[in-house]
This record gives C-alpha cells, sequence and structure tokens, in this order.
C-alpha cells in the first residue's frame, strides 16, 4: 500500500502534515470524510513503506483506548450509527494521532468493513482480546456488552500493569544508587585520600593497594566497560529477537531473578486468570483462547507454557492436567481450575484466582521497599566495610607514626 505525505488544512482551519498509508484511489474520498482540505500530495518511494501508523503506535496510551471502548459502548447502546459515532470521537480526540486512527476506522466501516476488521490494522493498540471480542459481539448481537467487557479488561491489565512498573521502579532506583555511590568513592574520593597518605610516606596495606588496583583500573578501563556493557546488552537484545532459545534462557533468568520475579510471576499469574476468565466469558474454546493469549505475551517462558497447555488440550488432556503438566503454575491456580473445571464454575474460579494474585502485585509494590531494604543495606554494608578498613588502617599507621 502507497505512502502519501499530505500538506492539508482541517476544517477549522488548521494546517497540517500528514504521512497517511492508503491506496490511490481512496485518498481523495478519505481526505473528503475526514474533513480535510489537501494543498500539496506528495507519495513517498516504495523503500520507505515500513513508515507507518504502526511506527508511532507507542503514542497511544492505554487509557485512551479504554476510554474510546466506554463511548463505543454507549454509542452502541443508544442506537447511533457506529461510523457517526466514532467519526464524533475523531473530532474530540486530543490525540492527532489516536484522531487519524479514529477517522481510519470510521472511513473503513463507512466503505463496509464490520468493527472487527476495521481495527485489524490497529491491532497493537486494541490487542488480540478485544479485537476477538468484537467479532463475538458482531456475531452474536451483543457488541454493546462486549465492548464493556473489552473496556474493564483493558482496564485491569492497565491497573495491573502500572502496579507492576511501580513496584519496579523502586529496586531499580535503588540499585543504580548503590552501583552510583560505589563507582564515586571508587573512582574519585577514595584516590585522593590514598595519595594524601602516600605524600606522607605512610605504607599502604593490601586492603587499600587492592581497592586502588581496582579503583585504577576503573578510571584507566571504565569507558571501554561501559561500552562493551552497551554493545553486549545490544547483543542479548538482538539475538533474543532472532533466537527462541536465547529468549526463553533470559526471560525464565528474570522470571528467578529476587524480588522482580516475584513481581513479574505474580503478575502473569493474574494476567493469565483474567484473559482466561474473559474468553470464556465471551463463549470462546478453551484451546482457541490460550492460543490467542500465547500471542498476546512477552515473556517467552510463559507463551511456551501457554502453547504446550494448547496441544494437550487439543491431545483430549483436561485444563487442569495440562497445566499440571507444563510444571509451571502454583499449585493454588491448579486447584482453583479444578474445581472450576468439576463444579462447572471455572469462570468464577477464574476470577478468585485473578482476584488474589492482582492484590498480591499490590501488596508488593506497596511493600516493596520493606523487601528490598535488607538487600540494599547488605551491599552498602559490606562496601562501608571495606572503604573504612582502606582507610582507617592507613590512619592508624600515620598516629604511630606520628606519636613515635
Amino acid at each position: 500500500m502507497p505512502l502519501f505525505i499530505i500538506d492539508a488544512i482541517d476544517n477549522k482551519g488548521n494546517r497540517l502534515k500528514k504521512v497517511l498509508n492508503i491506496e490511490e484511489e481512496a485518498l481523495f474520498t478519505y481526505l473528503d470524510f475526514a474533513n480535510l482540505t489537501p494543498i500539496k500530495i506528495r507519495q513517498l518511494p516504495s523503500f520507505f513503506r515500513f513508515i507507518s501508523i504502526k511506527s508511532i503506535s507507542r503514542k497511544v496510551k492505554r487509557s485512551e483506548i479504554i476510554e474510546v471502548l466506554e463511548s463505543l459502548h454507549l454509542i452502541v447502546k443508544s442506537g447511533i450509527p457506529l461510523s457517526t459515532g466514532i467519526i464524533d470521537l475523531a473530532e474530540d480526540a486530543q490525540n492527532p494521532v489516536l484522531k487519524d486512527i479514529l477517522y481510519d476506522i470510521a472511513f473503513k466501516i463507512q466503505s463496509g468493513l464490520s468493527l472487527s476488521k476495521a481495527v485489524q490494522k490497529y491491532r497493537k493498540y486494541f490487542s488480540d482480546i478485544v479485537i476477538t471480542l468484537f467479532q463475538i459481539g458482531e456475531e452474536t448481537g451483543t457488541l454493546d456488552q462486549t465492548l464493556k467487557d473489552a473496556a474493564d479488561h483493558l482496564k485491569r491489565v492497565d491497573d495491573i500493569t502500572s502496579k507492576t512498573k511501580q513496584a519496579l521502579i523502586y529496586p531499580a532506583f535503588a540499585i543504580t544508587a548503590i552501583f552510583g555511590a560505589i563507582i564515586f568513592w571508587t573512582v574519585y574520593v577514595l584516590p585522593k585520600l590514598v595519595n594524601m597518605f602516600k605524600g606522607m610516606g605512610i605504607e599502604l596495606p593490601f586492603i587499600t593497594e587492592a581497592f586502588m588496583f581496582v579503583s585504577n583500573f576503573l578510571i584507566k578501563y571504565g569507558i571501554f566497560i561501559l561500552a562493551g556493557f552497551i554493545l553486549v546488552v545490544i547483543l542479548i537484545k538482538v539475538l533474543k529477537d532472532r533466537n527462541d532459545k536465547v529468549k526463553l534462557f533470559f526471560d525464565r533468568l528474570l522470571l528467578k531473578t529476587p524480588i522482580i520475579g516475584l513481581v513479574l510471576n505474580n503478575f502473569y499469574y493474574a494476567f493469565f486468570s483474567e484473559y482466561l476468565r474473559l474468553m470464556i466469558k465471551a463463549g470462546i474454546p478453551i484451546n482457541r483462547a490460550l492460543e490467542i493469549l500465547s500471542e498476546s505475551l512477552r515473556n517467552f517462558v510463559f507463551k511456551k507454557a501457554i502453547k504446550n497447555t494448547k496441544e494437550k488440550i487439543e491431545e483430549g488432556y483436561s485444563l487442569t492436567h495440562a497445566l499440571s503438566e507444563v510444571k509451571l503454575f502454583p499449585p493454588l491456580i491448579v486447584r482453583m481450575i479444578s474445581v472450576g473445571e468439576t463444579t462447572g464454575g471455572l469462570e468464577e474460579q477464574l476470577e478468585y484466582i485473578a482476584n488474589y494474585y492482582y492484590n498480591k502485585v499490590d501488596y508488593i509494590s506497596q511493600n516493596i521497599a520493606k523487601m528490598i531494604e535488607p538487600i540494599v543495606i547488605a551491599i552498602i554494608g559490606a562496601f562501608l566495610l571495606v572503604v573504612i578498613f582502606s582507610i582507617i588502617s592507613p590512619i592508624y599507621d600515620l598516629i604511630v607514626k606520628l606519636s613515635g
């Protein structure tokens, strides 16, 4: 699909530029639909096709998508034509990227596509589960309810994600601050004190000499160490993107990291349960729900476990037995799902599990400072102990020398 740079004026008299990824025969129809008067149109060469709305998708927040879904729920419930309602939302949107997305969706719907088809291009914002809910709502005539369910789901995911990020901020800050202080003392403060001791003719003990060796090494090769670290991070990122075994190794390592692993595991347990509950509520078969879920997960350990669970269910296993076989989910989840399958209340059990692990993430985020405090104290204490011995020993020798 060709790309065009459009210099245009909107219906409020504002001049703006846009990059449109659209068929040439539909270009002027879309511009008229979006109330844009073109001043200049230029088609980009084919090698610029990687530039699209997808490349700027990060400029649309999940909270904005939630607001759109809630508004669409009210629009459908009130009987307003869907394309008309989406145009109204587009005109009120403050985010120019979201405005373009909504105009494009409305244009596709007015051209004859369903909502689920119109948003396929923007699955990066809406996610596979939301698009699937659109499709189910259209097929069953319950689009207003599925829109509400989709908004509630994204709200829960957004809440869990924000809690998880909040929980991980303090450990990241604490670790950065500790290593920053260690490097500052090692590279800047201690060398000045040691030079002063040497100027007084004091013989330095082994621990001080060792500390100075580390200090000189960092001063001399620090920039190369930093560059090497950055290159290793980039290399790992590239290998993770291209090799599933590498990604599996580092994702598993991340899940086993103290504190961080605890937060991430609980987040994925809550996300898995919440997602599966919503899919079952919508009437989607479990194997299809697991397939969509595996595509939505970033962590390769959980992605692989969900895929294996799906395969075992297709072989005839129950969900309980399949989850037990993958050996990733804790006994509580397996037991609760077993009760749900036995009693026919799987949806309620999954909701209980999701709430339980959601509350655990919330608790960890509020108490992570207390959890990480012993680790921080131990690291700082060990460092200070080395520093004190490195400084006190020469000072003691100086006092002995002066008193003698």
